[in-house]
């Protein structure tokens, strides 16, 4: 049991959270690094704060966050040496609002820690916290303000975020609140210094001094190819990115939800192609199939299924960006980026030196590896000193920063995560473009990012820090985007002045003017989300996309009364009948039977959840990777001569009766074989090297999965059953703490009351959800008017 000892950051970011709590004033602190355990930490020092001060124990603090990995920490905490959970347990929400505890205190009084990952979870009780502690992914701006909306709610309220340009900041101070953030230059001038106490096995609170030291010296370098020419990929970027700022800012764009799904996933779809490693095809090898999974060979069907759908005003706009879509996708075929990135992997591995690599989602970073390993260029054991990693993983916390040399991502970042060029957890931040154009984009980002930090601090040490009575250490004076650099070519060269470049409009996509008012309408829960798993406006089917699509409608039985599940025929849905658990299509479904959506919704797997929640613990991180590895690995026999029955044949020892059974494995529909040697005697018998080498951990992995599977099916056995009290606690590992109500609390179980099976046809971001009968009945009355 090491004790936390406060750095110097660490102090002045619990003092200032501290007074704002005890005068009642909310508080935005813009987090100077991604991935910290900062929302739960803030919770339990809130927490402890309220019981110290009434001398109670009976008080309840909520964190809200999606990045909950931290949340098996608390269970470690300890005030002097008592264990916090043994007398102010933690608990689960479900998506219904259902509290569970878990495990089992000491002494209960009835204090809490409520762990959500969504701030609606909290609405019907929120007026009994003694604090509130919200991660700015959790929670949209609509959300937030409501909730600093609703006077009768005195919670003290702390909102976390790592983007200085988050439009919630200016929520805090229209409600009276303040604004907290550090520069590059505020963390030099002090806060990254060790703990005062010497010779104490000692942790620090939020963040570690040698990562606090590398932002405080780090800068960001932006990369671009010497020749000065824009080349294929980024001229057709730049006329994509033109024709979306065309149709956003259309004035006669049509107020409707589907031409805001549209706009929130052309959007997407941008970003994820600005950041792309690898080609389009390779990209679509690994993201999976599904009706609610954009994969690139879609998008542009999509984006002309819009243009058609459209009235005449928006058709023209929407007809350019397919155009648009089309060229940058045939750009991209070529592997500029990974033309690049190839060459900075073997110099990395061959200086021993410890890189990352960021791409934009984990179907992209499983296309990277593929790649890595492929090329002949790339040492064996590249792996060792180069992490690949997703833009979640990094602000998930999953990624460790500590000792990085360089953190490298593969395009200009979304403007959420704009913090990274602002002050980056490596000592260097570069930003791979592929000409001018990008480079011009991607240089405005990185000097608005830091310049937002340093007026952000400026703000804090004139207002914020006088107004709660608490010391802030000044930010140096001097140019705060000194830290940016041009290379082109591997040569620095001069840039365009830093006031020209801040003046420039339109670094980021256009969200300083109407558009956040109009997408958040569109958006549930947080502002960044995967592109292949953001609902699509539109629904590819037997290669035409669809923005109508034809749904039944399923009465269920829910925690709040009845709800209506609008889900086309043949989407999968996970059905229990009897005492079996199956994926089944959704038209077949009876009175009676008991379905588990996630989130409310029939869009995902109930399996891939566990495996997401799962991959939160730092200790399983390497499962999903390894899962991944191992789909990538198999599909790869689709593309090659060899039958299933060929392979079956070589797979000596096998206990597996039929090669269509390997089948499954190609296409992903099954997870992997149940015998870890399966592993290995497929990869030898497809003459796979690189998946032999790693054959032992893939099938731990795979075994791991079986393992959760079978608790995670008993668990929702036991919620039919009404065994809740015992079975919500079941420990999936022991070591960890990590239990199935952690893994499932976004899962719910409806019991079928009814099924119409009259055809409804609606737009196609409604499929796969619930909603109140009203609800229901407005929808399709109004599509039947139109």
């Amino acid at each position: 049991m090491a004790p936390f000892v406060p750095t110097a950051f660490d102090f002045e970011l619990l003092s200032a959270v501290e007074a704002a709590v005890a005068a009642a004033v909310p508080i935005a602190v813009v987090l100077p690094l991604p991935g910290t355990t900062a929302p739960l930490l803030l919770g339990a020092a809130t927490l402890v704060r309220a019981i110290l001060r009434d001398r109670s124990l009976g008080h309840q603090v909520a964190v809200v966050s999606p990045h909950l990995a931290s949340r098996t920490l608390y269970d470690q905490l300890f005030f002097k040496d008592q264990r916090l959970a043994d007398y102010v347990p933690r608990t689960s929400v479900s998506v219904d609002g259902l509290v569970r505890v878990v495990g089992t205190p000491r002494r209960d009084s009835g204090g809490r820690l409520h762990l959500v990952s969504g701030l609606a979870r909290l609405s019907s009780w929120s007026d009994q916290l003694s604090g509130l502690v919200i991660d700015g992914a959790a929670a949209s701006t609509d959300d937030l303000r409501r909730k600093l909306a609703q006077a009768s709610d005195v919670s003290p309220l702390v909102y976390l975020t790592a983007d200085p340009g988050d439009l919630a900041l200016s929520l805090v101070r229209e409600a009276g609140g303040v604004v907290w953030g550090w520069d590059g230059s505020s963390l030099a001038g002090g806060l990254a210094r060790p703990p005062a106490t010497e010779g104490l096995n000692a942790g620090s609170v939020i963040a570690g001094v040698p990562v606090l030291a590398a932002a405080a010296r780090s800068e960001t370098i932006v990369l671009t190819p010497g020749a000065g020419e824009s080349s294929s990929l980024d001229i057709a970027l730049g006329e994509l990115r033109e024709r979306l700022v065309r149709l956003t800012s259309s004035p006669i764009a049509p107020q409707t939800p589907t031409h805001h799904h549209g706009l929130r996933w052309a959007w997407g779809v941008f970003n994820m192609i600005s950041m792309l490693p690898t080609s389009p095809v390779s990209y679509d090898r690994h993201a999976g199939r599904g009706p609610y999974i954009t994969r690139l060979c879609e998008v542009v069907p999509i984006a002309r299924s819009l243009a058609r759908s459209s009235g005449s005003e928006t058709r023209a706009h929407w007809s350019g960006v397919s155009d648009a879509l089309a060229d940058a996708l045939m750009a991209a075929e070529g592997e500029e980026r990974m033309g690049y990135l190839i060459p900075w992997v073997a110099t990395s591995a061959a200086e021993r030196q410890r890189t990352l690599l960021v791409v934009r989602n984990s179907a992209s970073r499983a296309a990277a590896v593929d790649a890595l390993n492929e090329s002949t260029h790339t040492p064996p054991g590249w792996e060792k000193w180069v992490t690949v990693g997703s833009m979640a993983d990094l602000v998930a916390g999953r990624i460790v920063t500590e000792g990085l040399s360089e953190i490298r991502l593969s395009g200009p970042p979304p403007r959420g995560r704009s913090g990274l060029l602002g002050l980056p957890p490596a000592p260097i931040l570069s930003v791979l473009t592929t000409g001018p154009l990008e480079c011009r984009r991607a240089l405005r980002q990185a000097v608005s990012a830091r310049s937002a930090l340093h007026t952000i601090r400026e703000e804090t040490v004139a207002r914020s820090a006088s107004r709660l009575s608490v010391h802030a250490t000044p930010a140096l004076e001097g140019q705060p985007p000194n830290a940016v650099r041009l290379l082109s070519g591997g040569t620095s060269v001069p840039q365009p002045s830093w006031t020209a470049l801040l003046k420039s409009s339109g670094p980021w996509d256009p969200l300083d003017v109407d558009l956040p008012d109009l997408l958040r309408r569109v958006v549930a829960e947080g502002r960044e989300v995967d592109e292949t798993r953001a609902p699509a406006p539109a629904r590819v089917e037997g290669g035409a996309a669809l923005t109508q699509v034809t749904v039944l409608t399923v009465e269920v039985a829910s925690e709040g009364g009845g709800m209506v599940l609008l889900v086309a025929p043949n989407d999968v849905v996970t059905r229990r009948r009897g005492v079996e658990l199956q994926k089944v299509a959704a038209k077949s479904l009876v009175k009676e039977d008991v379905i588990y959506l996630v989130d409310h919704a029939a869009r995902g797997d109930l399996l891939g959840v566990v495996i997401r929640k799962m991959s939160e613990a730092p200790a399983y991180a390497p499962l999903e990777a390894l899962v991944g590895f191992w789909h990538g690995r198999a599909r790869l026999v689709a593309d090659s001569d060899m039958t299933y029955g060929e392979i079956h044949h070589r797979m000596h020892g096998t206990s597996i009766s039929s090669a269509q059974t390997i089948g499954t494995w190609v296409r992903g529909q099954v997870n992997g074989p149940h015998d870890p040697e399966d592993v290995r005697r497929f990869a030898r018998a497809v003459h796979d090297q690189v998946l032999l080498a790693q054959a032992e951990r893939v099938g731990w992995a795979l075994k791991t999965l079986q393992i959760v599977h079978r608790k995670a099916g008993r668990w929702l056995s036991t919620q039919i059953a009404g065994a809740r009290s015992h079975r919500d606690d079941a420990l999936i590992d022991a070591n960890l703490g990590l239990r199935v109500s952690d893994l499932l609390e976004s899962v719910t179980a409806h019991s079928v009351r009814g099924i119409d099976r009259t055809p409804h046809s609606v737009p196609a971001h409604m499929a796969g959800h619930l909603f109140t009968p009203d609800e229901a009945e407005l929808a399709l009355h109004q599509l039947r008017l139109a």
